[in-house]
């Protein structure tokens, strides 16, 4: 392999990291078993780093919650997302298409959480392969 090739493959494999993460509108699903067990929470991160939460119930799908807003910031593969006006911090790491973490309240541990990427939830956070 040539060093242009060798160059333009690394190229490649960067993009191929930063992209997914920084595409318009990227949506996750997930779900916090032990804080609110039963609901399913998606979020729809756009590219301005802000991001808009959905929560439903999982049995019947009925919302239970007004569209909540915050903020997201990736750092290799750390993902923060902050809510707006209620104090929750979702810290974690992605893993391809999984986003695994803490839940915070008031700088506090709440709750581990588990994401994949896309508007299915996982069944729990056993489901997730990290």
């Amino acid at each position: 392999m040539t060093f242009w090739s060798k160059t333009f493959a690394a190229a490649l494999l960067t993009w191929a990291w930063v992209l997914p993460v920084k595409a318009a509108d990227m949506v996750w699903t997930g779900v916090i078993p032990k804080g609110f067990p039963g609901n399913v929470y998606t979020w729809h991160l756009r590219p301005d780093g802000s991001y808009s939460e959905d929560g439903r119930d999982r049995a019947t799908g009925k919302p239970i919650q007004p569209t909540l807003a915050g903020h997201w910031r990736v750092t290799a593969k750390h993902m923060v997302m902050k809510q707006d006006g209620i104090a929750y911090v979702f810290e974690g790491d992605i893993f391809g298409d999984e986003y695994l973490g803490v839940l915070y309240l008031d700088g506090k541990r709440f709750a581990r959480f588990c994401a994949q990427r896309g508007k299915a939830p996982p069944q729990n956070c056993t489901d997730i392969s990290a």
